[in-house]
């Protein structure tokens, strides 16, 4: 039986692209494909009503220029647990990459890397392995040693600020006042000897 794969990008032509070139260099076939999360929970949510969900959905992050991407991958993940999820985006920080793991990500390339890197992403998924692209481990292996002193909500904290989220918006998210928020970037800055928002951001943003 043929392995197939979801793709989900707001780009058409890359959307397109990706998918020929899948397909005619693997095994693997494309059971859709949608430019919104919206159309694609609801697409997904017809194949599991029919039993015939994809093995894989592949996944960009940046959809119509906000930060929707970590949400749709962790609801995904939520509603399919069995669904391997992997993202293929233009944003190749550490910081990024592990957001995107704790949000049910099994794999992570970039857009930069060269093609046949995503299909042995694809096959490395499937076989129940976590995946991501040579070019990033490295980085992704120092960015875990930064963040092994901060205490769990730190990290929660942390991981909101990297997605640009404002003070407000992450004491809402978390259901925590706004001073408490405060306090915990205070101390991630004082454990990792960062200074301001925009060095975090620049080290191990986007």
């Amino acid at each position: 039986m043929a392995k197939t794969f979801y793709i989900v990008d707001d780009h058409e032509l890359l959307r397109i692209g990706t998918i020929s070139y899948i397909e005619k260099k693997s095994g693997w076939v494309c059971k859709g494909n949608s430019g919104e999360p919206e159309q694609a929970l609801s697409e997904l949510s017809l194949l599991s009503g029919g039993n015939t969900l994809p093995d894989l959905v592949i996944s960009d992050l940046n959809f119509s220029g906000d930060d929707a991407g970590f949400d749709f991958i962790a609801e995904l993940h939520s509603l399919y647990p069995e669904l391997k999820i992997i993202v293929y985006s233009m944003f190749f920080s550490a910081g990024i990459v592990q957001t995107a793991i704790q949000n049910g990500a099994a794999g992570y390339v970039s857009k930069n890397a060269p093609s046949d890197e995503l299909i042995e992403c694809m096959d490395n998924v499937f076989s129940g392995k976590t995946f991501v692209q040579k070019e990033l481990r490295e980085n992704l292996v120092e960015f875990n040693s930064f963040t092994d002193a901060l205490t769990q909500r730190e990290k929660q904290v942390m991981t909101l600020i990297l997605q640009n989220f404002s003070n407000i918006q992450i004491a809402e998210k978390l259901q925590i006042r706004q001073r408490a928020v405060e306090n915990y970037i205070s101390s991630i800055y004082e454990k990792t000897g960062i200074n301001d928002k925009k060095e975090f951001i620049r080290r191990f943003g986007k």
